[in-house]
């Protein structure tokens, strides 16, 4: 079927429309049309921000036609795709599952109706998906949200408490601002009943995620430290580039023997057997007493004081002479990197289990990441206690790294894989700082082939359910 071109006509009506958005944007959509052009094309079914040599957004006229029917609908379906941006969705999977579109659809849209629940802006996600079928009650308010909403009844187990807590009635919210469920609340929901999603009713969901990553554009990222700070309101997941922002705390889960067992030989090969703590002597330049002679040297000679008190003549002095002489080296220093994400939400516990007994015993040093690095002490490790951002960046690792001074000989990274790619002068960077690298991953981890190729080695454990 042959798609139909968008006129200039149709396009510069459209656009006419985004600037009259402005006002009721704000920041966020002066920030998004200042740094990423504009295109009106049928080529996508809703709407779409891509990364090219510049950011695009890229609208479809007759979607906006048929449910934008204010200009506040059309500037919640353009924050709808930047928010996909700013929460990294579209490098948390490389192939997202219909299942995986609807749970991040549902995060975003509650998000967005709580920061814009004024009159002006209902309508929009109503009108997109019914609010008596599942899943596509998730995606939308329910009827009489938010001063009386109406839950939806006959739903399958846990579905209208899911909806409760995307869409608080007012009263709740006037209390603070709403904690949304995590986006991997939403996907085992979904996951539960996924027998219940036929195919040939799925929800409509808004925008294309699959391509590049967009989190890694430098304008990008301009535009989410610029869209996000000054936020009222602002889910789990987006403000925490520079910063902490989520705490979780997970109850120790014991791991199989075979898994205590392989992970106790990936810790023995990659990090010695004690790396905080081992010294060896090597042969270095240092600086010894070697005779006497004429020049003072009054910080040098320690008989100095003795023959100044028994009346000795000093007029000779000790010399210090250089020469090579065996000296204790640094002890070699070993890293622990533990991914706390929330795609690693499922075993964490599990992974803390295994790591604690080598805190515990200082053979490494251990720092948990996100998209930020943050030390984790033993008595976090013990308790359980997680501290992070709810989004993944590789970068962070490597720059906590090269900022390391001396070297760190031994890094180990704990991760499913999902941590994205690193940038190509950091990857050069690394390259000349010379650390052993090396990666476990759970059974089911997938890592990006740059990763892999930085690492000694990329191991991948048993399952980690006993």
């Amino acid at each position: 079927m042959s798609i139909r071109p968008t006129t200039q006509s149709e396009a510069n009506i459209l656009k006419n429309r985004l600037i009259r958005c402005l006002p009721a944007a704000r920041f966020e959509m002066e920030t998004l049309t200042r740094l990423a052009s504009i295109e009106i094309s049928r080529q996508v079914p809703t709407a779409a921000v891509e990364c090219k040599r510049r950011p695009q957004l890229v609208i479809n006229p007759d979607f906006v036609a048929q449910y934008c029917e204010r200009d506040e609908h059309l500037f919640l379906l353009v924050m709808h795709e930047l928010w996909h941006v700013l929460l990294a969705h579209t490098r948390m999977h490389p192939r997202m599952t219909p299942v995986q579109n609807i749970a991040f659809d549902a995060i975003i849209n509650a998000g967005l109706m709580a920061q814009f629940s004024q009159p002006e802006y209902m309508g929009f996600f109503d009108a997109i998906n019914p609010a008596d079928q599942f899943p596509h009650c998730l995606l939308r308010p329910p009827i009489g949200w938010p001063d009386e909403p109406i839950y939806p009844e006959g739903m399958p187990d846990g579905v209208k408490e899911m909806v409760m807590r995307l869409y608080p009635k007012r009263r709740s919210r006037l209390l603070g601002a709403p904690r949304l469920p995590m986006y991997e609340d939403v996907l085992a929901l979904l996951l539960k009943h996924a027998d219940k999603i036929p195919m040939h009713m799925m929800p409509m969901l808004l925008g294309e995620y699959e391509g590049g990553d967009p989190i890694n554009d430098p304008l990008i990222k301009e535009m989410m430290e610029e869209a996000t700070k000054k936020w009222s309101y602002v889910p789990v997941g987006i403000r925490g580039t520079n910063g902490i922002t989520r705490r979780n705390k997970f109850q120790l889960s014991e791991t199989s023997e075979d898994v205590r067992r392989a992970f106790a030989l990936i810790l023995q090969r990659t990090l010695s057997k004690r790396p905080g703590q081992e010294e060896r002597m090597i042969k270095d330049k240092t600086m010894v007493i070697g005779g006497n002679g004429v020049i003072p040297n009054p910080y040098g000679d320690r008989m100095m004081h003795a023959r100044r008190a028994l009346g000795a003549p000093q007029t000779l002095w000790a010399q210090p002479v250089s020469m090579r002489a065996r000296t204790p080296h640094r002890p070699s220093r070993a890293f622990i990197y533990l991914d706390v994400s929330g795609s690693m939400n499922n075993i964490l516990a599990q992974c803390m289990y295994l790591i604690r007994p080598y805190l515990a015993r200082k053979q490494a040093e251990l720092y948990q990441f996100s998209t930020v690095v943050h030390p984790m002490k033993f008595a976090e490790i013990n308790e359980g206690q997680v501290t992070g951002t709810g989004g993944t960046d590789i970068n962070c690792v490597f720059k906590h790294l090269l900022e390391m001074t001396p070297r760190v000989d031994r890094v180990l990274i704990f991760t499913d894989g999902m941590v994205g790619s690193p940038r190509a002068d950091i990857v050069s960077s690394m390259e000349a700082y010379g650390t052993r690298l090396y990666i476990v991953l759970p059974n089911n981890g997938r890592l990006d082939p740059i990763v892999a190729q930085m690492a000694r080695s990329v191991i991948t454990l048993p399952a980690l359910a006993r």
